[in-house]
């Protein structure tokens, strides 16, 4: 119960990050009653609902005696290197730009749970960032990190 705990815990203060961070959203002559915040403040409202209620059902179901979800250090560890990577990604994305940036992430995590770095992994990473890329940057019209070196080209 303590991960769910700590899981609400997190849920809410995520929850509250976001919500300032649409705040600071401008809005733009062509903005709406809503503005381009409203999608995010509206996804931060449903996490806090969310969040509060894991960590109301973990707080009234916690037993007194010990709670212990099986959990190991070792585990957690496990779990804090994919976060390091995901925030080393996101850390060189405007450097290197989305494709290469999230070509690495798949095989970096892919390396980190064991897989054997080979041409086959590097052919599904790419083929894997592509796609990624395609999605949101041509059919989500979202823009994307080019990376510096796109300014290089003429």
């Amino acid at each position: 119960m303590s991960r769910d705990i700590a899981c609400g815990v997190a849920g809410l203060a995520l929850a509250t990050a976001v919500w300032f961070a649409a705040g600071r959203i401008p809005r733009s002559l062509l903005s709406d009653e809503v503005g381009a915040g409203g999608m995010p403040r509206g996804l931060a409202a449903l996490l806090a609902a969310v969040s509060a209620l894991i960590l109301v059902r973990a707080l009234l179901a916690r037993t007194a005696a010990g709670d212990d979800d099986g959990t190991t250090a070792s585990q957690h560890a496990r779990a804090l290197g994919v976060v390091a990577i995901g925030f080393a990604a996101i850390l060189v994305a405007p450097a290197a730009g989305y494709i290469a940036t999230t070509f690495l992430l798949i095989i970096a995590t892919a390396a980190y749970y064991g897989a054997k770095v080979e041409l086959r992994l590097a052919a599904v990473a790419l083929g894997g960032a592509v796609a990624l890329w395609a999605l949101f940057a041509k059919a989500l019209n979202v823009s994307m990190p080019a990376g510096l070196w796109m300014r290089l080209l003429p």
